[in-house]
């Protein structure tokens, strides 16, 4: 299932780039987002910066149907590998992501580019619950919980800009 999502900031590429690769900023998205623990990395491989961010959540709004699969909490390890700038300030990176133990991954694009005076920071991911018959049906509440997450992270994203 296909999960889109932008935000825009009154920042320029270099900033908003300098706040997602950020160990302080992502740290606090993990608490804004209520994780139970967490462990934020940021590295440099080859001229690309990764960051990998694994964040223990309750898994309190899983429908009855998953909850076998997941127990009481959800290990979501994600992982987003940032090319060098272009020369507008421009950047994309290749995202991957997992719930561990679980049949639910995801992976796509995320990019930072100046668009009519301020910075968009989009994403764009496929989620997929490989679970057969009722995979699907799950896909919605994994790209609801996703999407919830990474519109705090905007949100924290903005309050850091201002």
């Amino acid at each position: 299932m296909e999960l889109k999502l932008s935000a825009s900031y009154d920042a320029s590429p270099e900033e908003v780039f300098a706040i997602v690769t950020d160990t302080t900023f992502r740290e606090q998205a993990c608490a804004k987002t209520k994780a139970l623990s967490y462990d934020v990395q940021v590295s440099e491989s080859g001229g690309n910066t990764v960051v990998r961010v694994k964040r223990e959540m309750a898994a309190t709004d899983i429908p009855d149907m998953a909850r076998k699969f997941v127990g009481q909490t959800l290990t979501v390890v994600q992982t987003e590998t940032w090319r060098p700038a272009a020369a507008d300030g421009s950047r994309t990176a290749d995202v991957t992501g997992e719930i561990s133990n679980t049949p639910v991954t995801l992976k796509g694009k995320a990019s930072i580019g100046a668009q009519g005076g301020k910075t968009v920071q989009a994403i764009d991911l496929d989620v997929k619950v490989a679970v057969p018959l009722i995979g699907k049906k799950l896909e919605p509440f994994v790209v609801d919980a996703i999407r919830s997450g990474l519109q705090k992270e905007h949100d924290l994203g903005r309050e850091w800009t201002h």
